[in-house]
């Protein structure tokens, strides 16, 4: 088998005991390089094939920004982490949309290749052929939104502010009327009503609102399909609790602030994938739904069955081309069968999934826990598997 590449970009020795860890564990299966530049990683990148690209932040020749937007330009099959002490917010969201993972320094190392196989593992799903096809199949995919891309410019510039992003949210009035609906909805529970862009920035911070536009903008841009049980407001206003709900997990797992924000965006783009299986493979859904009720199985299973691939994994890929990070990708794509994730970590796939579960079980009465839609086998990986009522019990009041 040939062994997979991984460079750690780096100038310091400040993790040599670290690199040296990761080498050991990983064995004869992966080639392990330190290189101190940008441009040096750039001439190796040019040369050979590399999987997985650690960097710092910050290098002697370039940012870690600059280096991976020319890595993901170029190179867009390699796997590309930041791992770094630095915690300039200008630097970070410079790198918005060309890195994978964010690491903190200082890493432990069997955290960090549990999130290096997540990565690897994902990269295998989002590769397979039969959702390439499929993708191919589709004429005009969505993009981000643009007042979405607006956003992340600002939120990259020497002088962001709550009010410069306010005052790019109030351009868009369709967006602004949207986006105050879903923060004054019962799925965030909010005591006082927020009335303006500035308001809901100052009270939910930049990285929640910009969240929230990038889902809202989403779904403006699918014209509802009229398909019975399909709906456009169905699945959105389905989409939106679960996004609430799994910050809300997230929360009472203990996952990081970031963890918690890439739970609220990837339980609200969960089901992204049910939107593009409406309008482009109909033919194809009302099949599942037909063997899906003929065999007593999940929608998902039969998705697989008729097409080779579900709708959770055409969702992730979908997010993926947006440049979204792996954790929200690996939510997305999993949230039906969690256990085929390599972590047996609490994270953001974890909230998602129990926000999905749970949401799913409320809609249909589901009270038993055969017919749950909780994956009882991953929740014992993670010794969870006795705390699924009080978890439930835990949400709903914290919801309230």
């Amino acid at each position: 088998m040939e062994k997979k590449n991984l460079i750690f970009v780096n100038d310091q020795n400040d993790i040599q005991a670290f690199i040296d860890q990761i080498s050991i564990s990983l064995g004869d299966d992966w080639e392990v390089e330190v290189v101190n530049s940008g441009r040096q990683t750039l001439e190796i990148l040019n040369d050979r094939k590399i999987d997985l690209l650690v960097s710092e932040l910050v290098l002697p020749d370039m940012s870690g920004a600059e280096l991976f937007k020319e890595a993901s330009e170029k190179y867009p099959g390699v796997i590309r982490f930041i791992l770094t002490a630095n915690t300039d917010r200008k630097l970070l969201m410079q790198t918005l949309g060309n890195v994978h993972q964010y690491l903190p320094k200082p890493c432990d190392s069997k955290a960090f290749l549990t999130i290096m196989k997540n990565s690897v593992r994902l990269r295998e799903i989002l590769s397979n052929e039969q959702l390439h096809a499929r993708i191919a199949g589709i004429k005009s995919l969505p993009s981000p939104p643009h007042i979405y891309n607006q956003l992340i410019k600002e939120l990259q510039s020497d002088n962001v502010s709550m009010q410069n992003i306010a005052n790019l949210i109030k351009k868009d009035m369709g967006i602004t009327a949207k986006l105050l609906q879903m923060i004054n909805s019962a799925y965030f529970g909010l005591k006082n009503h927020i009335e303006s862009p500035l308001q809901a920035v100052n009270m939910l911070g930049l990285d929640t609102v910009k969240n929230l536009v990038l889902t809202v903008g989403t779904f403006s841009q699918f014209k509802d399909p009229g398909v019975p049980g399909f709906s456009l407001e169905t699945i959105y206003n389905y989409s939106v609790n679960v996004g609430a709900c799994s910050r809300t997990y997230a929360t009472i797992l203990g996952l990081s602030r970031q963890g918690a924000e890439d739970a609220l965006m990837a339980g609200m783009l969960f089901d992204i994938g049910k939107l593009i299986m409406v309008t482009n493979f109909y033919n194809e859904l009302q099949e599942s739904s037909r063997l899906a009720y003929e065999k007593s199985i999940p929608l998902f299973e039969a998705e697989r069955e008729v097409m080779g691939v579900s709708d959770a994994e055409i969702g992730a890929h979908l997010l993926s081309l947006w440049g979204l990070p792996d954790p929200i990708l690996e939510a997305v794509a999993l949230h039906y069968a969690p256990r085929l994730s390599p972590s047996q970590n609490k994270n953001v796939l974890t909230a998602v999934h129990l926000a999905y579960a749970t949401d799913h079980d409320q809609r249909h009465n589901i009270l038993d826990e055969n017919s749950s839609a909780i994956d009882m086998e991953y929740l014992s990986m993670l010794n969870l598997q006795g705390q699924v009522q009080s978890l439930r019990s835990f949400a709903m009041a914290t919801a309230k």
